[in-house]
């Protein structure tokens, strides 16, 4: 079995480029089953170029002469202006009157008779050059679009299996996968309880079953409002000769007060189950800048290392490899002995070349949690990645732009993906075991879970599911209905939309005020209360995708079963409608 036990390294020597490898080959062969025409596309965007060069070319002309035209009025104006001035002095001024009226009949004349017809026929000329344009777009992309409608929402998964030994994908999220995970590994269901699943990618890597997710959460945040009264009074004021008079004075007062907003955060997490050190607890946070400092360092080695001299206090031993205790530190474990399995010096200088490597992954940006065989990684170049891999990405009206950008995009999707899964390669022991469930195998029934059913809900958007009063974002929940038909793969999802509504409110603050009393001052603000939307959309299972010698007759394939479902959106093997 091959194992991966540098992932840097290997990424640099094989991975990287055999993915590319892979993409380009996927690429010629979905250009090659689509027979589009390469050079009259490049014809067409040739010609696209040309317009785009010549529209630009217009515009700049434009400004240039509509600069001029502004210029040519503001004299124009000044000089009507400046001649009726000198026609009031009389004497000498209206002979000076006459001739900046003489000039400024003939601005007039050139602007009337030149300028403004210029500009008019080059906005003409623009306008009919962004037509011929737009006109070749579409030709463009009708030209494409043999190729566009070959695209899949699995091109990427299946390319990724191809690149990486013993990674497999679901064909979606089963509820197999999700009762391995709580029954085997012990996940906690409770962490969807108040999430929202937006997608969801599941399968195993070596046998252990892992999900990259993202999951929106409300979490109630503060917002401030403010209010303001304008106050007015009067006092006797003593002038500088002695005497009173009476002085009308004002002051604006403000109040600020803060009340309950509700905020909508995403996060996508790596889950990954593994029997191995299975009482062994920890939580990693990356480091900040000053912690990798020199003084930084310094700081942490000696915190460390009265931690593990402290016995009373504490249950940590600290390795040997200091270094590494301090770049991953994980004082907070609560079993050394199986730490110490886990993180050979192998999995050591590993893990610190992923943490010091900025160019070709993304060094110290993860967290890592371990709950005995659960583990999760939490990366920043995870959470703004378009892990979703909606096929509509790769549309495009050039053939040799799409080509570029087919293996641009996968090939970033698939380096977010490794090195997420960087840090648990780096442990040998993680590659070595596997459940006895997955070495010989368990009968299952298999359907889709609720977390994917909430990603296609989330996909269809929550304006089909909100409540007509909500006013913020909503968390989409489901639930699955059994359907009347024979075929079990066909079903009704419920959906319940947990939005809220905004109630308007007004609170008096009191402020002392510049006339020695207090003021009341009116903060109009708004209290969210829940609502609730309800939808449903069907769903039909598509469990063992037939195996098509092209991907054209796949593509025929899920079309001609969208039309005899009656269903509209085919994602990731699920049919479904609303």
């Amino acid at each position: 079995m091959q194992y991966i036990y540098d992932p840097l390294e290997e990424y640099v020597n094989v991975f990287k480029d055999k993915f590319q490898d892979i993409c380009k080959s996927t690429f010629s062969q979905l250009a090659t089953e689509s027979a589009v025409d390469v050079e009259e596309n490049r014809q067409t965007c040739s010609d696209i170029e040309d317009a785009e060069a010549i529209i630009y070319k217009l515009k700049k002309r434009i400004t240039r002469w509509r600069i001029l035209c502004v210029a040519l009025w503001l004299f124009f104006t000044s000089g009507v202006v400046l001649s009726i001035s000198c026609f009031r002095e009389g004497g000498e001024g209206t002979g000076i009157g006459i001739g900046i009226a003489v000039i400024c009949v003939l601005l007039i004349c050139l602007l009337l008779g030149v300028i403004h017809p210029r500009l008019k026929k080059l906005k003409g000329e623009s306008n009919e050059m962004d037509i011929r344009r737009k006109s070749l777009i579409d030709n463009a992309y009708q030209q494409m679009e043999p190729l566009n409608r070959l695209y899949d929402w699995d091109i990427f998964t299946r390319m990724m299996k191809q690149t990486i030994p013993h990674l497999e994908f679901d064909p979606f999220f089963t509820t197999q996968r999700l009762e391995e995970l709580k029954a085997i590994y012990g996940w906690n269901e409770s962490f969807n309880e108040d999430r929202s699943v937006l997608f969801s990618h599941s399968g195993t890597i070596n046998g252990n079953p892992f999900v990259i997710c993202r999951t929106k959460k409300m979490i109630w945040g503060e917002k401030v409002y403010t209010g303001s009264l304008t106050i007015h009074w009067t006092e006797s004021v003593r002038d500088s000769n002695g005497r009173y008079r009476v002085v009308h004075r004002s002051q604006v007062l403000t109040a600020e007060i803060s009340r309950p907003y509700p905020e909508y955060h995403r996060k996508t997490r790596l889950i990954y189950g593994n029997t191995a050190a299975p009482d062994l607890t920890f939580y990693r946070e990356q480091n900040s800048r000053m912690s990798t400092s020199k003084i930084g360092k310094w700081i942490k080695r000696a915190a460390l290392r009265r931690k593990s001299r402290n016995l009373k206090d504490y249950d940590y031993a600290m390795m040997s490899n200091e270094d590494f205790e301090i770049a991953f530190d994980t004082s907070n474990r609560n079993n050394n002995q199986q730490f110490a399995l886990l993180f050979t010096p192998l999995a050591q200088n590993s893990i610190i070349s992923i943490l010091n490597d900025n160019e070709v992954g993304y060094g110290d940006d993860f967290d890592f949690e371990k709950s005995r065989m659960i583990n999760i990684i939490i990366a920043d170049h995870m959470q703004d990645e378009n892990m979703d891999m909606n096929p509509r990405q790769f549309r495009n009206y050039s053939f040799d732009k799409a080509s570029e950008d087919f293996v641009r995009i996968n090939s970033d999707h698939f380096r977010a993906i490794y090195f997420a899964f960087a840090p648990l390669l780096s442990v040998p022991m993680y590659q070595q075991i596997r459940s006895e469930e997955n070495i010989y195998g368990r009968d299952m029934k298999i359907e889709s879970a609720y977390w994917e059913h909430e990603a296609l809900a989330n996909f269809w958007g929550i304006d089909r599911f909100r409540h007509p009063d909500c006013v913020t974002d909503c968390i989409l929940k489901t639930e699955k209905i059994s359907s009347q038909s024979t075929d079990s793969s066909d079903a009704t999802i419920k959906v319940r939309a947990y939005g809220y509504r905004a109630e308007p409110r007004l609170t008096y603050v009191e402020k002392f005020g510049g006339d020695g009393r207090f003021h009341n001052v009116p903060v109009h603000w708004q209290e969210y209360l829940p609502v609730t939307g309800v939808g449903s959309f069907s769903i039909k299972e598509e469990h063992e995708p037939e195996e098509e010698s092209t991907q054209t007759q796949r593509i025929k394939r899920i079309h001609n079963r969208l039309l005899q479902t009656g269903h509209t959106l085919y994602r990731h093997n699920i049919y479904s409608g609303v």
